[in-house]
């Protein structure tokens, strides 16, 4: 996942609520170490103090553990993520749009191609 200047979030928000998302879906799990700073940066396509300041926000949050010289860990106990009904309801909306505007992009595509070979 890269960070979307379409998105109205910030980036640093964006990384949060990626890696929270892992958290609660269990692709991270207590214990884990996530990856240095520099790679998550690569992976997400920001600065590495996007990165920091995201990590920051789930430090707060009791989701990670930071141990000075080892790294940065999923909390061996992280708090319960509720993921509300609202929550769900908004993911497949935004999916569905998404779907659309894949759908109206490739109509322009064609279209736009239709046009160009035109005498």
């Amino acid at each position: 996942m890269t960070v979307s200047p379409d998105v109205p979030r910030s980036a640093y928000e964006q990384v949060a609520d990626d890696l929270r998302r892992q958290i609660a879906a269990g692709a991270l799990k207590a214990g884990q170490r996530l990856d240095a700073n520099a790679k998550l940066a690569v992976r997400y396509g920001v600065a590495t103090m996007t990165v920091r300041h995201a990590l920051d926000v789930l430090r707060e949050e009791g989701l990670i553990v930071s141990q000075q010289g080892r790294g940065t860990f999923v909390a061996s106990d992280p708090p319960e993520l509720e993921t509300s009904e609202g929550d769900a309801q908004m993911t497949d909306e935004l999916s569905e749009i998404k779907a659309a505007l894949e759908l109206i992009n490739s109509r322009l595509d064609r279209i736009e191609g239709q046009v160009r070979a035109r005498p």
